[in-house]
């Protein structure tokens, strides 16, 4: 029981420090101090932790590959491309029901600062005519951006997950498509159903020819990358590295933009990366895994109901994903065994933290979705809930199969 105390202690510490706004790998990295003081690893052993995680290639790649996801998003908003793609697509969808959900996914394809803020007016503009409450149409642009965090291996979120379960992201993808379709489903059943149907409308009239061609150009890079990782099994670091040179190359990008599109980036990622890699090394080598395990057997704590909490506690209280899957997964995923992308457990821990941070209030997209359309808590989270319970149901059928 004190082993347990001692951990829940560094919880604390945690969710302390990032309510003060610390930066969540500064946290990560103190953390992984203060567990290895508790339980009794040498200042030594805890610094060559730190330099063995900070320095493995896993590590390393993690860093590499989501700036170069965040650096094609900046490319592709500064040259339109992004804007392009929305256009076309609002020019080939008749039902206007269906925007509602797709403009939103489409731009949460490439993560982005400030990204619900950009397709919140979109749902806006689209909801026109139709009887869409203002709680509505917060939960549809902030539901869907989200719909695809489970299965886009383009998200930072899903490629950190992937680096802590020490496992390629493509495989991740594939086993967490039951999670993506309850997403859908959690959006459709309590966003988009009751709503009439309207047609789309567009401020001018464009040929179905050259709403394709815009597709075409507009879409191209995420199609290019996708089609290299995933059909051609390029590694991810060559394909990211590859699309950004032809984005440059063809959008006749000088090193001056380049550098001005390179400072917009948030490096700050980069620290959150290293020290949930140390956070992790240093919960096994400290012992802190094993003593946590033999405490939560002697509470008969069910192990699956550990691994589901663990990681939503921490997305729930801190409203990012990054730092639900940092915290969480160590904890939780270290009581089972070797494989827990084969076993389920994986896509449990996975659940329990997308839907911490989807109903966490600190979540950033929630809040400024909230004040954008100036709605009322409770509409929203009368939608967000069931639309969990979706999610959690998916999940028990899964585990249930298994």
């Amino acid at each position: 029981m004190l082993d347990l105390a001692k951990l829940a202690a560094v919880l604390t510490v945690i969710i302390f420090l990032l309510r003060l706004k610390w930066n969540l790998g500064l946290v990560l990295l103190l953390a992984s101090g203060l567990t290895g003081l508790f339980f009794g690893r040498a200042a030594i052993d805890l610094a060559k932790d730190a330099v063995t995680a900070i320095t493995d290639p896993l590590t390393l790649q993690l860093i590499a590959i989501v700036l170069l996801i965040t650096f094609m998003g900046e490319v592709l908003r500064a040259t339109q491309q992004l804007e392009g793609l929305v256009r076309s697509l609002t020019g080939l969808v008749a039902d206007r029901r269906w925007l509602l959900a797709l403009l939103p996914m489409l731009i949460g394809m490439l993560p982005m600062i400030g990204g619900a803020m950009f397709s919140a007016p979109m749902v806006e503009e689209a909801s026109r005519d139709l009887k869409v409450s203002r709680e509505q149409q917060t939960f549809v642009n902030y539901w869907f951006r989200h719909a695809l965090e489970s299965v886009f291996p383009l998200y930072p979120s899903l490629i950190v997950a992937a680096g802590l379960l020490g496992v390629p992201a493509q495989r991740l993808t594939v086993t967490q498509w039951p999670l993506f379709l309850a997403t859908l489903a959690g959006g459709m059943f309590f966003g988009l159903v009751g709503l009439r149907t309207g047609a789309a409308r567009e401020k001018e009239p464009v040929s179905q020819k050259e709403t394709w061609v815009l597709l075409a150009k507009s879409i191209w890079p995420i199609a290019l990358v996708l089609g290299l990782s995933l059909l051609l099994g390029v590694d991810l670091i060559i394909a990211l590295t590859l699309t950004v040179a032809v984005l440059i190359v063809a959008n006749r990008l000088w090193p001056r933009r380049i550098a001005a599109l390179a400072r917009q980036m948030p490096f700050g990622v980069v620290p959150i990366i290293a020290g949930a890699m140390v956070f992790r090394l240093v919960l096994e080598t400290s012992g802190a895994v094993a003593t946590m395990s033999s405490g939560l057997a002697s509470l008969h704590v069910p192990v699956l109901l550990v691994v589901f909490i663990a990681p939503f506690a921490a997305g729930l209280l801190t409203g990012l994903l990054t730092a639900a899957f940092a915290i969480g997964f160590p904890i939780g995923l270290s009581l089972v065994g070797p494989d827990p992308v084969a076993a389920g457990y994986a896509l449990v821990a996975y659940a329990g933290g997308l839907a911490g941070i989807l109903l966490s209030p600190m979540h950033l997209c929630l809040s400024l979705t909230r004040d954008y359309y100036e709605a009322e808590w409770g509409g929203i989270y009368r939608r967000i809930v069931p639309a969990i319970g979706l999610l959690i149901v998916a999940v028990v059928a899964v585990m249930v199969v298994k």
